[in-house]
């Protein structure tokens, strides 16, 4: 018994894209959230932002490109 069905190598294409978007958009906020607290010495942005924001981005791109490639076979 299967509990998600199978990955297409578009779709895979289309995560690993999304996955790597995620980690640069974690990397760009902590790296501008790390700045900001040694100048002024308060943090800019909290921890939950900064984890759904790479969450979002990840899922958002590969949704995104999944949706064109559908429209794209239409």
């Amino acid at each position: 018994m299967k509990l998600f069905k199978d990955m297409s190598a578009t779709e895979s294409a289309h995560w690993k894209k999304g996955a790597i978007l995620g980690f640069y958009t974690y990397m760009l906020l902590l790296f501008i959230d790390h700045m900001y607290y040694l100048y002024f010495e308060k943090e800019l942005f909290s921890s939950n932002l900064i984890f759904w924001a790479g969450l979002i981005a990840a899922f958002g791109l590969q949704w995104i490109l999944d949706l064109r490639e559908k429209m794209k076979r239409r």
